[in-house]
């Protein structure tokens, strides 16, 4: 299979699957009750900013590999946000000693994610500088809306409370 199968089954994994185990756990009072946000969201602002912040800066990076495939590292960076969101869940699901919700969809994010970068060390398009953008890409996926989410706050909570 080519990498862009891959990403595109890590963007299925994440909507709806990644959502709704994450929304039948209650991740948005989990995120407040570890400190990932200074407030506590409704479902339905939780929901938005996945929607409306999340999944676009996914589909961007997705976009800009698969309009020019020379950008590999925004395909890489898809698997690493991948392998970072398995890694933050299983990280709590220790530490709390419970499982994480998101925990089970994020293991299928581990695997498939290193099933795409498998198949990007196999391709033409695999080169170091490829693998340590992609990291800082995959690093910028996961951290980047969540700081959106904190200062876009106040906007959407007018219209999601």
């Amino acid at each position: 299979m080519s990498m862009v199968n891959f990403i595109f089954i890590n963007l299925a994994i994440y909507l709806p699957f990644h959502l709704l185990e994450e929304a039948i756990g209650d991740f948005p009072k989990w995120m407040y009750d570890h400190k990932w946000l200074p407030y506590h969201m409704t479902h339905g602002h939780w929901m938005a900013n996945n929607l409306f912040i999340y999944y676009p800066l996914l589909l961007i990076s997705v976009l800009l590999y698969v309009l020019n495939n020379e950008y590999a590292c925004f395909g890489v960076g898809i698997f690493v946000w991948g392998i970072i969101n398995f890694c933050d869940h299983f990280f709590y699901t220790i530490k709390d000693r419970k499982i994480s919700p998101g925990l089970l969809s994020g293991i299928l994010f581990l695997i498939n994610s290193f099933l795409g970068l498998r198949s990007f060390i196999a391709s033409d398009s695999f080169s170091l500088t490829q693998c340590v953008f992609g990291i800082l890409i995959g690093g910028g996926l996961f951290a980047l809306p969540m700081g959106l989410c904190i200062i876009l706050y106040k906007p959407f909570d007018k219209y999601f409370k």
